[in-house]
């Protein structure tokens, strides 16, 4: 099966949606534990508490964000900003896993970045099985 096969038999606007509501879902679970727990992250990482809370509110943030481009923007522009944020994101993250103090924290950052690669990966193929604008 070619990957032009596979591209026609996805909804890219079912597959788009989904993205961007489970992105939403994620960001919103995430973002709320890194700020309730970020006293503790701290010890792990070479990172102040009070910056963890704030980047994790920011992420709850960003999640009512995508929610409003969803249901605001066209779905091509909701999925090209999400997914932009989402490499800047995944890279970042990727980076602050340099200030972390054990292999298991290093290993937990990174896990989180390629999630989040994941989703922008998962806008990526819904950006491409939506049908050309003619």
């Amino acid at each position: 099966m070619t990957s032009g096969s596979i591209m026609r038999r996805i909804n890219g606007e079912k597959f788009g949606r989904w993205s961007l509501r489970l992105d939403a879902a994620y960001c919103t679970v995430l973002g709320a534990a890194v700020a309730l727990f970020a006293g503790r992250i701290a010890e792990g990482v070479a990172l102040p508490a009070l910056l963890i809370a704030a980047a994790g509110v920011a992420v709850v943030v960003w999640a009512g964000g995508i929610v409003w481009m969803l249901a605001r923007l066209p779905l091509r522009s909701a999925l090209r900003l999400v997914m932009v944020a989402n490499l800047v994101a995944a890279i970042a993250v990727g980076f602050a896993s340099a200030t972390a103090a054990t292999l298991l924290i290093v290993l937990a950052v990174v896990t989180v970045a390629i999630d989040i690669a994941l989703f922008a990966t998962s806008q990526a193929v819904a950006l491409r099985a939506l049908p050309v604008r003619g």
